[in-house]
């Protein structure tokens, strides 16, 4: 299965608003994630009160059909009157590869009895938190039907992020299309884990860096995926995750025992390390998940944010 089985609406709307985030979908079933769908409190927002020195935390917001607002969860304990500072701050999302300028507008107080729960554009309006909006136009123009809404997540940011943070070029690859032949690095990595790699795929490049998602054989019923960022000086970075074999859920809910591995949205040089962020899709919903290159560590970098879309 090259996919996981996302509820039929999802996959629709999905493939006529984003080109490669509804690709291979995955997380870790055990993963904790902060989520922006599960009423996150304003304060988990952000890394502390933006000053010259301290910027705010990015964070993944839900956008609404046509992709002119977007929308941080809040508590029912929040008012209109009590909007944190900071939340003026952010004046920029960033979505495939651009900026776009927002304007913090205040508290939607949403529909609590028609809420279906779901982190959906149709059920944007039903929601409670903070929003944001467009400062002119909207990042869907031309919707052709009543299933082609705005799917994409865009990761809120402020004026530190956008000036001090160097975006790459991603680009990303379905599994025949890798421009470059990959067998010396399989033969390497299966050298390294000892065990053979029945799925090795390149998928994704930016700058001096080369992005590889690959799953090694079963054993005993255990079984592992990995991630590894390889750079054109050879530099290796990887991450792994290991699991127990199952056929139906292995690593998240309906993945048929495949690792899928996390599709890189963004690439970034943030401080002199490079950063990942990245989106993982399946039955239930969306995993999002930055990682910072540490030495030789691929550690999370603390941007984490689920969105549940399950069919009711």
């Amino acid at each position: 299965m090259k996919r996981l089985l996302i509820p039929t609406l999802c996959v629709l709307a999905l493939a006529a608003c984003t080109s490669k985030q509804n690709k291979n979908g995955d997380a870790a079933k055990n993963i904790e994630t902060e989520s922006v769908a599960g009423d996150v409190g304003t304060e988990s927002a952000v890394s502390g009160e933006s000053s010259q020195n301290a910027g705010n935390k990015p964070v993944f917001l839900l956008g609404n059909k046509d992709g002119s607002k977007f929308l941080l969860k809040a508590s029912s304990e929040v008012t209109a009157d009590n909007a944190p500072d900071y939340l003026k701050n952010y004046k920029y999302i960033l979505f495939e590869g651009k900026y776009y300028d927002v304007d913090f507008k205040g508290l939607q107080e949403g529909d609590k009895d028609a809420d279906t729960g779901r982190d959906t554009p149709y059920n944007y309006d039903n929601c409670r938190g903070w929003y944001f909006e467009m400062h002119s136009g909207k990042l869907l123009t031309n919707p052709q039907s009543e299933y082609d809404v705005f799917w994409g997540t865009p990761l809120l940011v402020d004026e530190k992020f956008k000036n001090e943070t160097k975006l790459l070029d991603v680009k990303n690859f379905d599994v025949d299309d890798a421009p470059v032949d990959v067998s010396k690095e399989k033969a390497k990595f299966e050298k390294q884990y000892g065990k053979k790699a029945i799925k090795f795929k390149l998928d994704a490049t930016f700058g001096d860096y080369n992005y590889y998602v690959m799953q090694f054989e079963t054993i005993e019923n255990k079984v592992l995926g990995v991630i590894a960022i390889v750079k054109s000086d050879g530099t290796t970075v990887t991450k792994d995750f290991p699991s127990e074999w199952n056929e139906f859920s292995t690593w998240r809910e309906g993945d048929e025992g495949e690792f899928y591995g996390y599709d890189i949205l963004f690439a970034t040089i943030e401080n002199g390390n490079l950063n990942i962020y990245t989106y993982n899709g399946g039955e239930e919903g969306a995993s999002y998940q930055s990682y910072v290159v540490q030495g030789d560590t691929l550690a999370e970098g603390g941007v984490s944010n689920y969105f549940y879309f399950a069919a009711e």
